[in-house]
Formats: C-alpha cells, sequence, structure tokens
C-alpha cells in the first residue's frame, strides 16, 4: 500500500466512527466550542473530548483555547489535500462524474 493510499484509508476509518463524523459535521458551517458540540451531539463532553483529541491529531481539526473552553474549527487545507489524493488515486474528480463516466443510469441510481 502506497503512503497515499495509507492516508485515505486512515482518514475514512477515522470518519467511520459516527461520532467523530457527527463532530466533522457539527464544525462544516464554522468555529465551535466544546459545550456547544457535545450539547449538539448529546454525548459526555469527555466523550466528545477524547473524538476532538483523536481528529485533532490526525490534523483535520484545529483548536484554539479561550478561556477555559477550547474552540475547534475543521482544517479545509487537510481536506483540500484529501481531496486531491482522492483525485490522484482514483481520477475521479466527483462522485456525479464517476456515475457518468461508469454505471448505466438505472443502475447506478444516487
Amino acid at each position: 500500500m502506497t503512503k497515499d493510499e495509507l492516508v485515505l484509508k486512515n482518514f475514512f476509518k477515522l470518519l467511520g466512527d459516527e461520532s467523530k463524523f457527527k463532530i466533522i459535521s457539527e464544525l462544516k458551517n464554522g468555529e465551535k466550542c466544546v459545550c456547544v458540540i457535545y450539547k449538539a451531539l448529546g454525548l459526555d463532553q469527555t466523550l466528545v473530548s477524547h473524538h476532538l483529541s483523536a481528529l485533532k491529531k490526525a490534523g483535520l481539526i484545529s483548536g484554539r483555547k479561550s478561556g477555559k473552553w477550547v474552540y475547534y474549527s475543521l482544517n479545509r487545507e487537510a481536506f483540500k489535500e484529501l481531496e486531491n489524493l482522492y483525485n490522484n488515486l482514483f481520477g475521479i474528480k466527483n462522485l456525479k462524474e464517476a456515475k457518468s463516466n461508469d454505471c448505466d443510469d438505472k443502475i447506478c441510481a444516487v
């Protein structure tokens, strides 16, 4: 497995966890503090902090401390790099393009 393939595999594995996926979804519209994220997800604050730590370690999010709270946001550059890796490895710019190039519309309805 190449380095790029390993990076993508780890990314998909990380976001395969429902809670981590929901955290990324919460952050897509901007920066949020832990207090907002854990309430929105209905999870314990310590569990959310654990997931945030894993996402931060992977470079997908960044955090800034303000008072007693840490505010998290997406690392959009990391997501752009992952998109480029995906495109380079699979030669696909988006799923719509993949559908139109590789599928019969009756079989591959999305």
